[in-house]
């Protein structure tokens, strides 16, 4: 199941009880953060997130209300000893800003911050459970949207109705699919008879 935390909606002046724009999108065990606007890390705190579950973030593009709290977070991040990766997808840019803030402050993180360019529309990142595409939106700069989506749990295949039917053992993984079978005699034998 797919959660959404609104961390703020706001555009670049923050507002009484509206912050600048941010979200956590949680799939099963995954936390995705989408922009990071300033007094993001101050949202997390009210909404309780567990921000070392965060290990993908996603910059939609390079106007500061979006990405003027990741500096920070990644700051903390290294105050708190994280060790694990951390992954982070925006247009062209981002990253030559992170380091150069690191570098004024001579910061060194215990950890990698892997950033990953967009510049395609497609699929950016695979889970197990989770696949996430970026798309191009209209603006006055590179800027993309995402979508996430939760994979489907494969087919369970009913013993009985697959012995029943003589289904070759080959053909198990189209049945964890959806797919129907075709028999020799090319009669069709609907997936949903076979599978659960």
């Amino acid at each position: 199941m797919i959660g959404v935390t609104i961390l703020g909606s706001n555009s670049a002046v923050p507002a009484h009880s509206r912050h600048p724009t941010s979200q956590v999108v949680q799939i099963d065990d995954y936390q995705f953060l989408m922009d990071c606007g300033e007094g993001t890390q101050m949202q997390m705190n009210r909404y309780k997130i567990k921000k070392n579950k965060i290990n993908h973030i996603f910059i939609s593009h390079l106007h500061g209300d979006h990405y003027f709290g990741l500096i920070g977070l990644i700051t903390s991040y290294a105050l708190n000893n994280r060790t694990q990766d951390l992954h982070i997808y925006s247009p062209f840019g981002l990253q030559q800003i992170i380091h150069l803030q690191l570098n004024t402050v001579d910061a060194k993180l215990p950890f990698q911050c892997i950033f990953h360019e967009l510049n395609e529309e497609g699929i950016i990142l695979e889970e197990k459970t989770t696949t996430v595409e970026c798309f191009k939106v209209n603006h006055r700069i590179a800027c993309f949207g995402f979508i996430f989506r939760e994979k489907k749990n494969p087919r369970r295949i009913n013993i009985e109705q697959v012995n029943q039917f003589l289904i070759p053992y080959e053909f198990y993984d189209h049945l964890h699919k959806g797919e129907d079978y075709t028999t020799p005699n090319h009669e069709v034998i609907k997936n949903e008879i076979l599978t659960t």
